[in-house]
């Protein structure tokens, strides 16, 4: 066997086996993407990548659409036994995921409810399906290192940047807290008022494609005409907690955190009326969380854990 041949057809990835296979079974590209969940390019590059380790077109242009040449005839029975082999592998691996194990699942989460899915993801009956789940707070490499496979998942607001990605919106909010000490003077009047409140030190909490440049409250306090004394941010729960109990602040945050949180004895957590909601939110439509993960040959975790992890975020930010 000729060895050269043989590194090259080696360093061919999975996927690129099965964009051949749809191809030659469609006779469309564009399908090959649609069915695959990928963009135009990715289907293009991975084609062009076939075509130079086979050194054959493979593929040749008609009205009807791209039919096989002579090697491509050759190659589509080995070729489908290969993507069926890995296919048996992938049930495999993931009938085994479904099962308490010792791999641990790694997730990006937004700092806006990663306290919250944290005791959701660990309560022993979804911890017997999952496994061990380590949780991340989503940063700017986080995209990076899903791609790269360091990350397995991430949960956050917006689709992916990172082209080779894919994304799918869970959903949005349709509730908001407020947090502050409990001896703080918002609580005095017993009703959140968003125009009295605006003049205590505001508190962000950044949520990447959230808030991180502009959050609600601060183009509220703009349209109509206010400023607040100081506003400040954010980036981990941690420090989140330290500024409302040493600088005076008050802050907004998810429902689901407040859970979580409003069981701690310095801290109140009130749900925001529904009038103030809407003032607060505007005419500007809701964050949608998305899940941000590699394509479906290059998942380490199966059908069945992803839909515990969508049902659980789903439920979050129902509350």
């Amino acid at each position: 066997m000729d060895i050269k041949a043989l590194k090259k057809i080696s360093e061919l990835d999975v996927f690129s086996l099965l964009v051949f296979k749809i191809i030659y079974e469609t006779g469309f590209a564009n399908l090959a993407a649609k069915e695959l969940g990928v963009s135009a390019p990715k289907i293009s590059r991975c084609l062009t990548a076939l075509r130079l380790t086979f050194d054959d077109e493979l593929f040749y242009r008609r009205q009807q659409g791209l039919k096989p040449t002579a090697l491509a005839e050759h190659l589509y029975q080995p070729i489908c036994e290969f993507c069926e082999s890995a296919s048996n592998i992938e049930r495999i691996v993931c009938a085994g995921n479904k099962t308490n194990s010792s791999k641990v699942l790694n997730i990006a989460v937004t700092p806006i409810i990663i306290n919250s899915l944290a005791l959701s993801l660990g309560r022993e009956e979804v911890m017997d399906k999952l496994g061990k789940v380590r949780l991340h707070l989503w940063n700017e490499y986080s995209e990076e290192k899903i791609h790269q496979g360091d990350i397995d998942l991430g949960i956050n607001f917006g689709g992916a940047c990172v082209t080779e990605l894919e994304s799918q919106v869970i959903g949005i909010s349709t509730s908001t807290s407020i947090a502050a000490r409990r001896n703080h003077p918002i609580w005095n009047s017993g009703y959140i008022d968003l125009e009295e409140i605006s003049n205590y030190p505001f508190l962000i909490l950044e949520g990447k494609g959230f808030n991180d440049k502009l959050d609600p409250f601060e183009i509220y306090c703009r349209q109509s005409g206010i400023e607040p004394p100081s506003i400040s941010r954010v980036t981990s729960v941690s420090e989140w907690f330290c500024h409302l109990l040493t600088m005076r602040s008050f802050s907004f945050m998810s429902t689901a955190e407040s859970k979580v949180l409003g069981s701690l004895d310095d801290l109140r957590v009130e749900k925001l009326p529904a009038f103030e909601r809407q003032k607060l939110v505007g005419k500007c439509l809701s964050p949608e969380y998305n899940i941000i993960e590699r394509s479906s040959p290059y998942r380490r975790y199966c059908e069945n854990s992803r839909e515990i992890i969508l049902d659980s975020v789903k439920y979050l930010i129902s509350l």
